[in-house]
């Protein structure tokens, strides 16, 4: 890998797939990859500084440690995660009981607001959906359903990158 006028490594982001950028190393589900700039800040990836230790060895320790994105891991076996239509789920249950968002806000004694986003499909807190499955009475976190079969289609002219089968996954999860 080459430097630039600045010291930084150039080369190949190895999840988009762009030539001749700033690298940095980054974690991305689990993996040590490099990455530029735009694929760390878009994909919130978890960046390592190089640092050298006694005997010569690179060793990489993370400058943001606590990750943008929280959730559970769903690679773990026997797990649940939050349905993927958690909030038209909550809206159909409260639409059964004939409440309008502000009414199940106060039943639950929270703001108007945080029922609006939670609807909209923002991901509320573990808390907050522990509480909203105790008010309307419903599931909200569902078994772990994995499909270990995946087609993958290039794009266009260049070879497929992670990047792309990464954008593939999260197309199919909508």
């Amino acid at each position: 890998m080459a430097r630039d006028v600045f010291g930084d490594m150039m080369g190949t982001c190895e999840l988009c797939g762009t030539d001749k950028v700033v690298v940095n190393r980054a974690k991305a589900s689990g993996a040590v990859v490099d990455v530029c700039r735009r694929c760390i800040d878009r994909l919130g990836l978890t960046t390592l500084t190089p640092i050298k230790s006694t005997d010569s060895r690179q060793i990489f320790t993370s400058n943001n440690p606590k990750p943008n994105r929280p959730g559970r891991d769903i690679m773990a076996k026997n797990e649940k995660e939050l349905a993927l239509d958690f909030g038209q789920r909550i809206r159909s249950a409260r639409e059964k009981r004939d409440w309008d968002q502000r009414e199940f806000a106060r039943r639950m004694n929270e703001r108007l607001n945080s029922v609006q986003r939670v609807e909209n499909g923002n991901r509320p807190s573990d808390a907050l959906i522990k509480k909203i499955e105790k008010v309307l009475s419903i599931e909200l976190f569902i078994d772990v359903q994995v499909n270990e079969t995946r087609q993958v289609t290039g794009t266009g002219f260049r070879s497929m990158t992670i990047g792309d089968l990464y954008d593939d996954l999260l197309s199919r999860r909508d």
